[in-house]
């Protein structure tokens, strides 16, 4: 994933995790919301998705103050086939929507084989792997679709349409470990942009365009991003689109209303969750095996580099998460600053950081 880079101090997350559950708290969350929340945020920055990390929280708690995003929702699941659910988020947070869809999706699954979730009336979910992983970690191959406001400019336009809108697929491996594709339909996530902005350092050329269609690499001036792979990403973000807004009834492309426009406005956004039983095709042991030897085939592949290494998906999140976990998570100092800022309006203990025995270092980010 292309990545900016900014000074930054590692934290540990055994201490950012009970700061930021505190945080949603004080914001009116309920405590067992507050700590799926933030672990979905610091799990996100475990595994190097910074974008969809600690970096997210002022703005969750700006829309929670602003009364777009309810702390308490009624979160309602329809069944409406043996093997389909209707899951409306009641415009509560992303993260405790997907989490219950996901958990209809297995349910569904469990009876049926497989299960599938549509979602509305949700908001930002951060990483999907979140969920996907969760889904492998129960045996099941895990299918998550989210979308976002207009954010990129389809193939051959200088408007944008749709959203960054990701795709996540997981598969159960052996001793823990599974593959995970988690990936924006856009060259980097939005948010990526928006913590260059948070930092102050420029995003690398060919990433976006301004409100005139032309390549900038100031975030500030970003209107919006393109999508990877030219029409390839173009069209599979605007299908993704499609499996979130039509099934659910959630608006679609510039209908949706802006992350970072008026916190006032509910976001309804969409979202679709799949999970098949894998065992209704043969011993879940079997396949954990095959995934593993496929892992395995694909770790022996001779590198294009002398020392490089070939990795499967999500392999270079459960690299980084190791080296995180032992050595703290890197946050821009923009973001600390931000986080201290919210402690402040809470009435909360901020982040304290010891410049001596952290010094601020240069880091990617995602």
């Amino acid at each position: 994933m292309p990545q900016i880079q900014a000074p930054a101090i590692r934290l540990s997350h055994l201490r950012l995790k009970p700061f930021g559950s505190q945080l949603l708290r004080s914001a009116g969350l309920r405590e067992s919301a507050a700590l799926l929340v933030i672990d979905s945020l610091i799990e996100s920055n475990l595994r190097g998705i910074d974008s969809h990390g600690l970096a997210r929280l002022p703005h969750y708690l700006a829309r929670i103050r602003a009364g777009s995003i309810e702390a308490c929702p009624t979160i309602g699941v329809r069944q409406l086939a043996p093997a389909t659910s209707l899951v409306d988020g009641g415009n509560g947070l992303g993260q405790l929507v997907m989490w219950q869809a996901a958990d209809e999706a297995m349910r569904l699954a469990r009876q049926a084989g497989a299960g599938w979730v549509s979602v509305r009336n949700s908001s930002h979910c951060g990483a999907l792997s979140y969920y996907g992983l969760r889904m492998a970690a129960a045996g099941m191959i895990g299918i998550v679709f989210t979308h976002v406001d207009s954010l990129v400019v389809p193939h051959g336009s200088s408007k944008p349409f749709c959203g960054t809108n990701p795709i996540c697929i997981t598969a159960p491996g052996a001793e823990g470990q599974s593959l995970c594709l988690d990936m924006a339909t856009s060259i980097t996530p939005w948010n990526s942009v928006r913590n260059a902005a948070i930092e102050g350092v420029p995003i690398p050329a060919g990433w976006a365009v301004d409100s005139a269609g032309r390549e900038t690499t100031d975030p500030d001036q970003v209107m919006a991003i393109h999508p990877f792979g030219a029409h390839k990403g173009s069209g599979l973000g605007i299908m993704i689109d499609v499996l979130c807004a039509m099934l659910s009834g959630s608006p679609f492309g510039p209908d949706i209303p802006k992350m970072y426009g008026d916190l006032s406005q509910r976001r309804t956004l969409g979202g679709l969750v799949g999970a098949i039983d894998v065992s209704r095709f043969l011993p879940t042991a079997a396949f954990r095996q095959r995934v593993a030897q496929m892992m395995g085939c694909i770790g022996a592949l001779t590198p294009s580099q002398p020392d490089g290494r070939v990795l499967y998906p999500g392999e270079p999140e459960m690299i980084c998460r190791e080296e995180r976990l032992a050595h703290g998570i890197p946050l821009g100092l923009g973001v600390i600053e931000e986080l201290n800022r919210c402690a402040q309006q809470c009435d909360e203990s901020p982040l304290t950081v010891d410049d001596s025995k952290n010094p601020p270092s240069n880091r990617k980010e995602a």
